[in-house]
């Protein structure tokens, strides 16, 4: 039987699939006949006749335009053998099989092994010359190896490579491993939410986004300039890491990875895009804990509060929370279910992804690539009898339509829309074509959210710059913007987050809300067809508290500083 590694037969069926040598409906034949079977996938296609061995040699020799070599016609001698440790061979269908005084020359089975050459050549000191060659002709010269004289040069190196279960290059197993570590163990110490590991033409450099901002980690950038090779083989470690292809540079690929760090656990969603210079690697951190928070503990105004827990506390209804990416949407959506849930309740959730796993909550992972949509999933969920449905985010309006309709038949529903506040949401909803019967009769509170940084408590200062005349141009009144002292942060060593120096002025983050209850007056409000405008001013009639009047309260206690509310609502 032939054991390739998963790695290795994947690189040959992307190279099959992407010169039309096999198709999508002979990949699942392979696929299912293979798990059937217990054989290899590459063995099942050979025994479907669907390609052969000498086609896939030919194939790799003219899609990397390196020549083909029959090694059944290749002498062994002795000089050979000192090049060659046999259990290293077997593992990675790798092949050094002729030498002279500058080069060695290497025969290959498939694309993956481009990541071993430079271990080749750092142990050889020789130029690798590369070659193609059939999986069988790769296999039987071992099996002529082999059965001569046992091997005479046994490198360290390269028996750490054999131990690992993927092929995995030389420098990842020292330097690049310690480089990725020290950048997650940093992320996590800063509590970085992005990381960035980024390409450029002449350069590379890390950057993390930590409180939503995103700043370049210079002790990162040395590393990745010193030598060109460097970078790749940190996107290798990265893809072996969330368990992805790493022969595959042409496509993006989603990826992920758990580890614990301390007591805490880890979740990292990996996301690699090629690009013009090289691929691009941007790592979303997720604790675990982080959906552990209790609404009370989420800023809200007691008034607010009150609103939101007789809306999440009623039979039925929609529920929904907008905002951009990054804004917590999904934090306090688990707040809430983490609120309600109990055991004589049934709660779904459908995620994409699911971020946070919560006890006693049926959470689903939906997938687009198989056709299992947010669509697909809320209409079996009303078949498994739930009081409660969370859909991760509405998206066209066959969803919003069965979503709506649930609210109506009884169950409790909650998702969330990107929208720049909560009257807006209304009109959103009725421009991807939702009648505004079904709106004004489903829908019970609407909640928009922003994140902003916290000015550091240990060095606020008066700030100086913002005068009468800057306060009023955001909406406080001449006699407001005379009493109001806006404070910044100077900098100090509390808010620089454990790094040496000084930090930024701001320390930790917090949720600025609105929270719009769909009241009789805007139910009349949605079925005239009212305007956003003309929603928020018949909200306001209700007591309605925008996110701009819920800045302005925190730029007056001192939590807000002036430029701060500028960058997260000046735009709403």
């Amino acid at each position: 039987m032939i054991r390739l590694d998963n790695t290795s037969e994947q690189s040959i069926i992307n190279m099959l699939k992407e010169h039309n040598a096999l198709s999508g409906q002979q990949v699942k034949q392979i696929e299912n006949l293979s798990k059937e079977s217990g054989k290899s996938q590459i063995e099942t296609a050979f025994e479907l006749n669907i390609t052969n061995e000498t086609k896939v040699a030919q194939l790799l020799s003219d899609s990397f335009s390196i020549p083909l070599i029959k090694l059944d016609e290749v002498k062994i001698n002795d000089e050979l053998k000192k090049y060659t440790e046999i259990r290293f061979l077997k593992e990675n269908y790798i092949i050094p099989f002729e030498i002279d005084t500058k080069s060695i020359k290497v025969a290959i089975a498939d694309a993956s092994k481009f990541s071993l050459i430079k271990n080749i050549e750092s142990l050889t000191k020789l130029q690798p010359e590369l070659y193609a060659a059939s999986i069988q002709q790769i296999s039987d010269f071992i099996a002529r190896l082999e059965h001569g004289a046992p091997s005479k040069l046994k490198n360290q190196k390269i028996e750490q490579v054999k131990k690992k279960q993927v092929n995995v290059p030389l420098e990842v197993e020292s330097d690049v491993i310690a480089f990725v570590d020290k950048i997650l163990n940093k992320a996590i110490k800063l509590e970085t939410s992005d990381i960035h590991i980024e390409p450029f033409k002449d350069s590379a450099h890390v950057r993390f986004r930590i409180d939503g901002v995103l700043r370049v980690m210079e002790e990162f950038t040395e590393f990745l300039n010193k030598d060109p090779l460097n970078y790749n083989s940190v996107v290798t470690r990265v893809k072996i890491l969330s368990k992805l292809d790493i022969a595959e540079r042409r496509i993006p690929q989603d990826g992920g990875s758990t580890f614990k760090y301390g007591d805490k656990e880890m979740d990292l969603r990996i996301s690699i895009m090629p690009t013009k210079n090289n691929e691009r690697i941007v790592m979303r951190l997720l604790n675990k804990e982080a959906g552990d928070k209790s609404l009370d503990k989420l800023g809200f105004a007691d008034q607010d509060l009150k609103v939101l827990e007789e809306a999440i506390h009623s039979p039925q209804g929609m529920v929904l929370v907008t905002g951009p990416t990054g804004s917590g949407k999904t934090t306090t959506l688990y707040s809430i279910l983490k609120t309600i849930n109990k055991p004589s309740m049934n709660i779904l959730t459908a995620e994409d992804p699911v971020e946070y796993e919560l006890e006693g909550v049926g959470q689903v992972q939906v997938r687009d690539d198989i056709g299992y949509t947010f669509e697909t999933a809320l209409r079996s969920f009303l078949r498994q009898d739930p009081e409660v449905i969370l859909v991760g985010e509405i998206r066209d309006k066959a969803t919003v339509d069965i979503a709506l309709k649930a609210a109506l038949t009884g169950h409790l529903v909650f998702s969330t829309l990107h929208t720049n506040d909560a009257p807006s949401t209304i009109t959103r909803l009725q421009n991807m074509g939702t009648p505004d019967y079904l709106i004004s009769a489903a829908c019970t509170l609407v909640m928009a959210q922003r994140l902003a940084r916290k000015t550091c408590l240990e060095c606020r200062a008066p700030d100086e710059r913002v005068n009468p005349k800057v306060l009023t141009s955001i909406g406080f009144t001449a006699e407001e913007a005379s009493r109001v002292r806006p404070v910044y942060g100077k900098g100090c060593k509390s808010c620089a987050s454990g790094e040496a120096g000084v930090g930024n002025g701001y320390k930790g983050r917090m949720g600025i809300y609105e929270i719009l209850k769909v009241s009789k007056n805007i139910k009349d409000a949605i079925l005239r067809k009212a305007t956003t405008l003309e929603l928020k001013q018949v909200a306001k009639q209700d007591n309605f508290r925008t996110m701009q009047d819920m800045g302005r309260e925190l730029i007056h206690s001192g939590d807000l500083s002036f430029s701060e509310y500028q960058r997260v609502l000046s735009l709403e």
